[in-house]
């Protein structure tokens, strides 16, 4: 279902063209009781989405950008993103270059051909050590300070950071971008984004 809420302060800044209005949108999942709603994913056009998400502008749930982040900050994938090809996030490298310099988002953020098992402290195995970079540089959605994947708490926010596809969806547990997390390898800035909130808010279109 697509959707309006009231632009976020930091949304009402965004300088985009009708045609990023469009195409930057993001997907949140229905809670169970359905008073609220989770970050799910960035929006695909080619996805037909079922009932249980909601399909937001960006402008309602854009929250800004961190302060710099030190080299060596652990993150790790959002899980619960779709399986799916990420038709859309290869364009969101548009959005981050509007809003972080330029030298931060023209390679892959995280430390070259490393992941971590997660849980742990800085530990590898088998799997992890075959790791590499590699394929198209991706807005992925992570969580900052996480050591392992997970879905995202009420009150916290998403971050989106340029890191290559092979990071993005790596399949260490047989989940995409599941059972492992990252550290930075430069300092940098991260976009921000909701990651929940009230159905009350919403105005249907």
């Amino acid at each position: 279902m697509f959707a309006n809420m009231p632009t976020t302060v930091d949304g009402a800044k965004l300088q985009l063209t009708q045609e990023q209005e469009a195409k930057f949108r993001v997907v949140y999942r229905k809670t169970q009781d359905e008073q609220g709603a989770y970050f799910a994913d960035l929006w695909n056009p080619e996805i037909d989405y079922t009932d249980e998400f909601i399909i937001v502008p960006l402008r309602s749930v854009y929250d800004g950008v961190t302060d710099p982040l030190a080299i060596g900050t652990k993150f790790a994938n959002v899980e619960g993103s779709t399986d799916d090809p990420k038709h859309g996030e290869k364009s969101w490298i548009q959005l981050l270059l509007k809003y972080l310099p330029a030298g931060d988002v023209d390679s892959c953020c995280a430390e070259h051909n490393k992941i971590y098992v997660g849980d742990s402290q800085d530990e590898s195995d088998d799997k992890t050590k075959k790791f590499s970079c590699g394929g198209t540089l991706v807005g992925g959605h992570v969580i900052l300070q996480a050591t392992n994947s997970s879905t995202v708490d009420e009150g916290s926010n998403v971050h989106l950071l340029p890191i290559c596809n092979s990071h993005n969806t790596f399949r260490y547990s047989g989940r995409t971008g599941a059972g492992y997390y990252m550290k930075l390898a430069r300092q940098m800035k991260a976009v921000k984004l909701k990651s929940y909130f009230q159905l009350s808010a919403l105005v249907e279109e």
